[in-house]
């Protein structure tokens, strides 16, 4: 195991087995900042920058408190936001504002969380390895693989499978570390769709041929519209659908009735198509963004119980209970709705779990 660098096996274990916690994410924002991590730590494997070349010292870097979280010390070479810098006093280009309540702050004035694509959030944050000895105790995601029959069968016997994703920026890959939305910085971290098709391949020794058509910005309206143009060609065996994140002002009724068009496209192409639905992470809760998105999967749910061939990949649930043991800003690319290395490794494995187990 090389913990200078990414490697798939090492990412895709999942969170919620074992003992050890590997590059899980913090940031810390001001000098002196704790950080909660998803377990208390009985060991510390080692704590390095996000991009895994800079290891830091316990003692001079860091201290890890009686209730488990990793304090950064002063003096300490690790990076920080400034108070003033997180929580801007002026607007910026996207004005996004903070709710004291829900972040629980107070502030004179009105302030604006920071916000930046590319590696604006990653430059700042560490990766925290280290063994511990807790059950998790969020919901473990089961694996619903008698949902998509015709794709494990087809992936057993190795046939031929084309696998493709379909839906917005998160889709597409923002912002994992390897591609230009992740500012193609290290450790280079490929999007959860390649981690995805490439552990099936290792496992099943299939050939996957992956389609990806997702648009950044498009909401699951746009995603109907425009299917013949940007998925319909691949001719999926395998079609994942992920909207919601841009549609938080639309009614739950219009989401559900919106991504059954879009079934109904594919099964068109490919009447045989199985398909996985995902729920859609979170957009900051401390912020004014987030609206229907926590909703949007009880209508995925719908369709999984009406329509042979659908399983949901819930990663809506599995991203409040992150939230409930970890900061928002410990898991986001672009600190309104954009997830970082740590959190599409998730995604990675809970489709990887939601199709195979595994």
């Amino acid at each position: 195991m090389q913990l200078d660098r990414y490697e798939l096996d090492t990412y895709l274990l999942p969170f919620w087995k074992g003992e050890e916690v590997y590059h899980e994410t913090i940031t810390f924002v001001g000098e002196e900042d704790e950080a909660p991590l998803l377990y208390p730590p009985t060991e510390m494997i080692c704590v390095r920058n996000f991009a895994l070349d800079t290891v830091y010292e316990a003692g001079k870097d860091y201290s890890i408190t009686k209730d488990g979280k990793i304090k950064r010390l002063k003096g300490s070479t690790m990076p920080y936001f400034e108070t003033d810098e997180f929580y801007s006093k002026a607007p910026g280009s996207h004005a996004i504002l903070v709710v004291e309540e829900k972040e629980g702050v107070r502030f004179p004035e009105p302030r604006y969380f920071a916000f930046g694509e590319k590696d604006f959030m990653n430059r700042k944050q560490i990766a925290v390895s280290y063994r511990h000895q807790s059950g998790y105790e969020g919901v473990i995601p089961p694996c619903k693989k008698e949902r998509l029959p015709k794709t494990l069968a087809k992936l057993n016997v190795k046939a031929p499978f084309n696998f493709t994703f379909y839906g917005d920026s998160i889709t597409t890959g923002c912002n994992a570390s390897g591609l230009p939305q992740g500012g193609e910085v290290a450790p280079y971290m490929e999007g959860f769709d390649k981690m995805v098709c490439r552990r099936l391949e290792n496992r099943f020794g299939a050939k996957i041929t992956l389609g990806n058509g997702a648009v950044g910005g498009w909401n699951v309206v746009q995603g109907k519209e425009r299917f013949s143009e940007r998925a319909a060609h691949f001719s999926p065996d395998l079609l994942l659908i992920g909207f919601g994140m841009n549609d938080g002002a639309r009614a739950v009724s219009e989401y559900k009735e919106t991504t059954l068009d879009i079934i109904r496209q594919a099964r068109e192409i490919k009447p045989d198509c199985e398909i996985i639905l995902v729920g859609t992470t979170l957009p900051n809760p401390g912020s004014n963004w987030t609206k229907n998105q926590p909703h949007f999967v009880s209508a995925l749910y719908e369709i999984e119980q009406e329509l042979k061939g659908v399983a949901v990949a819930d990663m809506t649930a599995v991203h409040k209970d992150l939230l409930n043991k970890k900061r928002y800003r410990d898991m986001t690319g672009n600190n309104i709705n954009h997830p970082n290395d740590f959190l599409i490794r998730a995604y990675a494995q809970v489709i990887l779990q939601t199709i195979a187990g595994i």
